[in-house]
């Protein structure tokens, strides 16, 4: 009987934010993402015995999660903040624990606590951190830190450990106490994790892969020219260094990581990005690794014409120097939809969704294909409800009884002799962004950082003979620590993140060690940012009040002015943003009126298939899909509140007078074209919409 495989790859990836020279973590993403989402995707695979699944590991970060075991939670910046007596916290340490302890997803883990809700509506009436500090007593403070740490439990927590669950139902009014013991208890849960890995893997539930050591786009350190292999537009840096032994480091100080935890070599690794070439293959062949995987813009770049889809989920190897090495390539329109689209549905119709899309393979192949499906294991599922439990349990539990199809690891994959296999005769260099390296080289941005890291390399190599062998290794891992993919990922203007210019500091800091290890004074440009004051950022508040006419065009150049203006594209990572026809949100009101004005390429949905969904939540509510063709190109639509107008661009109108300044209203739209999502729009969370207060922001 014709079988489908499905091969999940979990990818586990934090930069390293550790500070070397204080020991000091400067953001606390390991630790929040460790007890939110490391141990349970593990936990949920564990209640299905058909279901099984690859984990990437990157060593770095099980480096910092051990030095959270070891050393705990009091090295964490934040973290430390937050187990400091309320009283004991001067007004710049209350301004920061105000803006940093509602970094919580919006929509779904703030109201998921009754009063971290009601705490988030009291700050988000206060224009800045240093207003609202005069607001919130010490009491409310201690709530914060505890409240914050328990929406970024995972569900294992929730439901299985006693103090978690037992703050959690006292709500409100924690203690200095409990807020310790909580930050206690949570730093013993992260110290389990990899042995929770250990033990699933020696079950034979799951297999673990791994990545060169601190995230290096392998293929440049190895060859700066792989970048013009897979683009030629691309322009190069123009300074450089011979990074090659930097790149076989990497990847023998991963293994010999993966040995020291697993008892075993890994069989097989995830090359930061996805990112492959010949070269780097063969680097990995070397040293032993059996099995790669990245993207499948990498295989349809490789292989010869005619290309069909179904070329995807077949299996592939490649002879090299070193050996021979077993390739998948990442299905990336199923993976896009676990990663960024299944969070604004339902779970049960998420994971019914997959499944037929599984089946429609299933149905148009004639052999036992291997569908690879590889994405974060992590950032996505604060977007969904409940961490993603509901969906990982209808997916699991339907591909657990399916009798047509399996979850299989990789190497149970790669071994499946009745899939066809095929030898592939080159390799074009490329990542799982767009088959290329435009994300980490190209910009000027981008560019001046790998010039900096360069000249940094040279300097090193000049002087690395006449130091001590303690000082080679600590210089070492500081150019190692910044030759990860990450640093590159916030320069230039493709991705966004508020952190930028924390990112670029921390970048900059670990060139300017090595300098300070030599002995040398630091080049002057490494006090200079690299990252360029952003000028536009993703969100700009309404200013004036707006009472636009709802025709579909903007009539004047004066009826938007004044409105709030949301830059969709700033979401886009590591999305496939093809399919995302609009790129900018206008927003506003008049008082009694809220506007929206979509803008982007509009003209595929003239051609019909498309609906626009109209979900709106707080003191109004509307629930609304309206067709996106026919009458509507023709006259506006209008009804119970709403007028919609399509025409060069999509404007609406909702009628939602809010009265009071605590009112709020969460929006969002959603465009499908045949009941398939093709944009959310806000991406991850609802647009949040205050009563009008042209002096105060606007927050998503």
């Amino acid at each position: 009987m014709k079988k489908l495989s499905v091969a999940f790859l979990w990818h586990m990836h934090q930069p390293w934010y550790r500070d070397e020279r204080s020991g000091e973590f400067l953001m606390p993403w390991v630790f929040l993402h460790a007890i939110k989402d490391y141990a349970d995707m593990l936990w949920i695979q564990s209640h299905y015995p058909r279901v099984r699944a690859t984990y990437n590991l990157v060593p770095s970060l099980m480096t910092q999660l051990d030095y959270y075991a070891k050393e705990g939670w009091k090295q964490d910046r934040f973290l430390s903040l937050l187990g400091k007596e309320s009283a004991m916290l001067n007004e710049e340490e209350r301004a920061d624990l105000l803006d940093k302890g509602f970094f919580a997803n919006q929509r779904t883990m703030i109201p998921s606590l009754w009063r971290y809700s009601e705490l988030h509506q009291k700050r988000s009436r206060f224009r800045s951190a240093n207003e609202a500090i005069r607001h919130f007593d010490g009491e409310e403070l201690t709530e914060l830190s505890v409240l914050f740490l328990l929406s970024w439990c995972g569900v294992m927590l929730k439901r299985t450990n006693a103090l978690v669950k037992s703050l959690i139902a006292k709500g409100s009014g924690f203690s200095q106490l409990e807020k310790i013991e909580l930050l206690e208890t949570l730093i013993t849960f992260c110290a389990q994790i990899p042995h929770f890995y250990k033990t699933m893997q020696e079950e034979d539930r799951i297999a673990v892969f791994t990545t060169p050591f601190y995230h290096p786009i392998l293929p440049l350190l190895l060859d700066m020219n792989a970048a013009k292999a897979s683009d030629s537009n691309i322009a190069a840096p123009n300074k450089w260094s011979d990074f090659s032994e930097d790149a076989e480091r990497h990847v023998q100080s991963a293994i010999e990581w993966y040995e020291s935890v697993f008892g075993v070599k890994p069989r097989g690794f995830w090359p930061a990005e996805g990112s492959v070439s010949v070269q780097a293959l063969e680097l990995l062949a070397k040293n032993g690794v059996k099995f790669a995987c990245t993207d499948e813009d990498v295989l349809f770049k490789s292989l010869p014409s005619p290309r069909y889809r179904i070329d995807l989920y077949k299996r592939y190897s490649l002879k090299t120097d070193g050996g021979e090495i077993g390739l998948l390539f990442r299905d990336k329109a199923l993976s896009d939809l676990i990663g960024f689209n299944y969070s604004s549905m339902e779970a049960q119709a998420a994971a019914d969704d997959f499944m037929a899309k599984l089946k429609g393979i299933y149905d148009s192949v004639d052999f036992n294909a291997i569908v690879p499906v590889f994405l974060d294991g992590e950032n996505a599922w604060e977007f969904y409800e409940n961490n993603a439990f509901d969906f990982f349990n209808a997916l699991y539990d339907r591909l657990n009884k399916a009798e047509w199809c399996r979850a299989v690891t990789i190497p149970e994959a790669y071994a499946l002799e009745e899939s066809p296999q095929i030898d592939l005769q080159s390799l074009q260099p490329g990542s799982w962004i767009y088959g290329s390296f435009s994300t980490w080289m190209g910009h000027s941005e981008k560019n001046r950082a790998w010039e900096e890291l360069a000249q940094t390399r040279e300097i090193a190599r000049q002087y690395f003979d006449k130091i001590d062998a303690k000082t080679q290794t600590a210089i070492l891992k500081e150019l190692m620590i910044a030759e990860g993919s990450d640093w590159f990922w916030w320069y230039g203007d493709d991705h966004y993140t508020p952190l930028a210019a924390e990112f670029d500091e921390i970048f900059r800091s670990h060139l300017i060690q090595v300098y300070r290890l030599l002995g040398l004074k630091p080049r002057p440009s490494l006090n200079e940012p690299i990252k360029r004051v952003e000028i536009v950022a993703d969100q700009i508040a309404q200013s004036a009040s707006i009472s636009p006419k709802i025709d579909g065009q903007k009539s004047s150049y004066y009826e938007w002015v004044g409105a709030g203006k949301l830059d969709l594209s700033r979401a886009f990572s590591a999305m496939d943003s093809s399919l995302a026809l609009f790129k900018t949100l206008y927003f506003g009101t008049d008082g009694r009126y809220y506007y929206f004005m979509l803008s982007g390429n509009v003209e595929p949905i003239k051609a019909g298939g498309y609906e626009l969904s109209i979900e709106m939540q707080g003191a109004f509510v509307y629930d609304r899909r309206i067709r996106l063709s026919g009458e509507i190109l023709r006259a506006p639509f209008q009804s119970d509140g709403i007028k919609v107008a399509f025409s060069d661009n999509l404007e609406i109108a909702i009628y939602a007078p809010l009265a009071k300044p605590e009112e709020r209203l969460e929006v969002a739209f959603l465009l499908r074209k045949q009941d398939t999502l093709i944009q959310r729009v806000p991406l991850y969370n609802t647009l949040t919409l205050g009563a009008p207060n042209f002096d105060a922001a606007w927050y998503i």
